[in-house]
Order: structure tokens, then sequence, then C-alpha cells
């Protein structure tokens, strides 16, 4: 179910030196790159001259983009104690030049007993939290933002896209995803000025790109930014030090990321991450030869086919259903969608309506998305029952 020029992107970007050929992607295909945050890691490949500009200018104005951020972390930095996690951070270790990496927020980490603390800091610099995410499965507070006016305009690569900031207070959630990863409140007792040690970061890479697959919501450059990691680096130090400071409990679902980088981009896996892969109970290893692509293909063809992954990771009856539950018939609504960015003082009453006519238009959206998943989601879990027992 992907298409030609999606594989052809993916193959250029693979680490096992497969022939691409990018000389006929489509529009469609360019739209994928973009939303994916693939686009600029083309900039490395000869391109045709239809490619080559749209490319080239998303460089130009991500590279405005990349000062924009920088700028406004510095402005927060001094004003609390906490760790960054992802974005500028990852630089060089997962990815060598800045400007190929997107970055919309600044994910800081504090303490639970910090994070109030934190937000009403950032409100002093004049962020401000948005409406309608409070009720959401979270690790964060509600995402805050500078209310400048800016709206959407179709440009992932816009350098005029508000910083938002998401104040983390936890690393994992095992509340919704009903899994444990242990030790990995000691990432900020190991913390380096205000970044994590490096064999946490990509401990926490791992896990975020794990609860993001089992969200059904992952990113394609986040799998190949930790394929990158991985394939270039092979010091048995390094990954003695990981098995030492990471559980088994938090191994286990990185493993499960590192499996799904290597799967999609081909990429030399350390022998401790080999052996930790390996380890892997047989119906996860199934589930990657059965559905290891669905999270690409549900760009395409919508579909839930992590559930089942989630459900061979999980150990209880009880556990399963209740994620079973939360992803076939979700309660909670989405978060608001329009006017994010709008003062309270430019809101006209016609403005109002709009956002509250698109907001209700898009949790409406979400709802039929569900419903319509719903009767094959249920097959394909029958279909996995009887995989999984053969």
């Amino acid at each position: 179910m992907i298409p030609p020029g999606v594989r052809a992107i993916l193959d250029a970007l693979a680490f096992d030196g497969r022939p691409a050929d990018l000389s006929h992607l489509a529009p469609s295909d360019l739209a994928f790159a973009d939303r994916s945050q693939l686009t600029l890691l083309l900039s490395r490949f000869p391109l045709n001259d239809q490619v080559r500009p749209h490319v080239e200018s998303a460089l130009a104005r991500n590279t405005e983009r990349v000062k924009k951020i920088a700028d406004d972390y510095a402005e927060i930095r001094p004003h609390f104690d906490h760790v960054i996690l992802k974005g500028i951070t990852h630089i060089p270790a997962f990815i060598n030049d800045p400007r190929l990496r997107v970055q919309y927020d600044l994910d800081l980490y504090v303490p639970q007993s910090q994070a109030e603390k934190t937000r009403d800091a950032l409100v002093t610099l004049g962020y401000e939290p948005i409406e309608g995410m409070d009720s959401l499965a979270m690790d964060h507070l509600p995402t805050m933002v500078r209310k400048t006016g800016w709206q959407w305009r179709g440009d992932f690569f816009d350098p005029e896209i508000p910083t938002s900031i998401e104040v983390h207070f936890r690393f994992w959630d095992p509340d919704t995803e009903r899994l444990r990863a242990e030790s990995v409140d000691n990432f900020w007792a190991r913390r380096e000025s205000h970044q994590l040690s490096l064999v946490d970061k990509v401990g926490y890479a791992a896990l975020h790109l794990t609860r993001h697959l089992l969200r059904g919501n992952v990113r394609a450059f986040h799998v190949w930014e930790l394929a990158n990691f991985l394939n270039t680096h092979h010091d048995p130090d390094f990954w003695r030090e990981w098995q030492r400071l990471h559980t088994a409990s938090a191994r286990r679902l990185e493993s499960v990321a590192f499996l799904l980088a290597k799967q999609w981009f081909a990429c030399r896996v350390p022998d401790p991450v080999e052996d930790s892969i390996d380890r892997l109970s047989s119906s996860v290893h199934r589930w990657f030869e059965i559905y290891g692509w669905s999270p690409l293909e549900s760009m395409f063809a919508p579909n839930k086919d992590e559930l089942w992954l989630h459900m061979s990771l999980l150990d209880s009856n009880f556990d399963r259903f209740d994620v079973l539950r939360r992803r076939l018939i979700p309660v909670s609504p989405p978060g608001h969608v329009d006017a994010i960015y709008t003062p309270e003082d430019q809101l006209t009453l016609s403005r109002r309506v709009t956002r509250a006519a698109r907001n209700w238009s898009y949790a409406a959206s979400r709802a039929v998305h569900h419903i319509r998943l719903f009767v094959p989601t249920v097959w394909q879990g029958v279909r996995w029952w009887f995989h999984s027992r053969s």
C-alpha cells in the first residue's frame, strides 16, 4: 500500500546502499516527505528540476526556523532547572546538520513537583496553554504557545510558526500504556547540564518512538534518526553502559523502536542491541513480519494494526481490555485545532463561530475515523489471534 515514490524515498534513505530512483517523485510523494519531515534529508541526493527547487526552498526556510528555535530556547533556559528532550540535543549524535532537522516545539522535562512552577514561569514570558488538551493522555502539561496571530498556511517549514513549549513531568506514561519502563526516572539524576546523558538520550528517543508506535502516530523522520544513531554508534563500552543503566523492562520497550528502525531503514545494529531485539517475544517478531509497515501504510489506508503489537507486549488480560477499550472506543475529545495562536482580543464574533465550527468539524472527523475503523480493526484482531497461535 506504499506508493512507489514513497518507497523510493525510503530506499534512498536506507543504510544498506540499495539503489533508489528519485527522478519520478510526484507532488503527493513530496507531500508525504513534508508531513514526515523527510524532505530536508533529500537535499543530500541528486534531484530533478521539478523536485530540487521544493527541497532547496524548504531547506532555506528551515534554516531560519533553526535560528528562531535557538533564540527562543536561549530566552527560556535561565528561568528554571530542566533538561531539554530530543530536538536540538540530537545534534550531532543523531543527525550532524541541524538544518536538516525540522523542529516545531521545545520539549522540556522537569520533575513533577516543579511542573506548575515551570508553567507559571513560562506564562510570565508570554506563553499560554492551548485550550482543550486537559483530557488527553499525555506525559506533559497542555502545550504552551505565544498567541501571535499566526495561522496555518500549509507550509511545514514556515519560519514564522510560533515555537510551542511542552513541559514534560515524566519520561514514560505507564498508566496509559499499561507497560512499565523501570529506571527511567534516573534519567534526571544523570543529566548533564540541561541535557540527558547520551545513553539516556538514545533511551528516551527509543521510548518516545515506541509510545508513538503504540498510539498509531509514528513520524518517519524519528525512525530514520534513531536508525542513523544505531548505524553510527557501535562502541561496545557505550552499549555495555546502556545495558547496565537501563533495566530489562526499559530495554525491552526501547528494543521495539530499535527493531522498527532496523526494518524500515536497514541500519547496522550493535550486537547488544541485536541481542535485546532477539529477546523480544515471538509474537512481537511475528507482528513485525506481518504488520511492520502498517504505521507507514496508515498514512494512505488508515488502520489500527499497532494494537496487536500492544497486545503482544502486555501480560495482563485486564490491561489488554483497557487498551482495547481506549483505542477502539475513545472517549476523550481531540484538542482544538483552530485559532490556537490567536489572542482573545482578536477573536471577533465571526471568528469565534468559525473557530467553534472548525474544532467541532475536526472532532467529528476523528469520530468518523474511529467508527469506520471499528469493524476492520476487530476483523484484524481476529486474524491476529489466529496468527499468534499458529
